[in-house]
């Protein structure tokens, strides 16, 4: 993807016109939509601007750009994180971070209660592999 297509993606993610985002970067809409279908090029000033207007940084907007496929959700949890107040940016990270350490967990250290789950109505009865009971002993009811 090319730094005008990076644009337009980004711009229509945040519901914004072509109009609007010509507004808000004191730019024009010819020129915008040039850059958009990759007939020009901005200048680096203008890309401060769109970036500005987008609540961006040039570093997001290059990424998209580079990225041969867009990871969408990746770019909205940016655009909402960019638009939170200081103390709720803290607590999305915190939330992150205990995400992160749930993720990296060995599926061992997860624990399943035997009680847990509904008894069985059928009358069939299956060997329970719980080690207090012992592997051929059938779980009382």
């Amino acid at each position: 993807m090319n730094l005008g297509q990076a644009i337009r993606r980004l711009r229509k993610q945040q519901g914004m016109t072509l109009a609007e985002l010509a507004e808000r970067c004191d730019s024009h809409v010819g020129n915008l939509s040039r850059i958009e279908r990759c007939l020009s090029r901005p200048s680096l000033e203008l890309l401060y601007r769109l970036a500005q207007a987008l609540d961006l940084s040039l570093t997001d907007i290059f990424s998209v750009a580079e990225k041969k496929q867009l990871d969408s959700q990746q770019v909205a949890l940016n655009a909402a994180f960019i638009s939170l107040v200081e103390e709720d940016r803290q607590l999305l990270l915190d939330f992150a971070e205990l995400l992160q350490k749930r993720s990296l967990r060995p599926m061992a250290s997860v624990s399943v209660v035997k009680d847990a789950f509904p008894a069985e109505e059928t009358g069939s009865s299956t060997a329970t592999t719980d080690p207090k009971d012992g592997p051929d002993r059938l779980p009382s009811r």
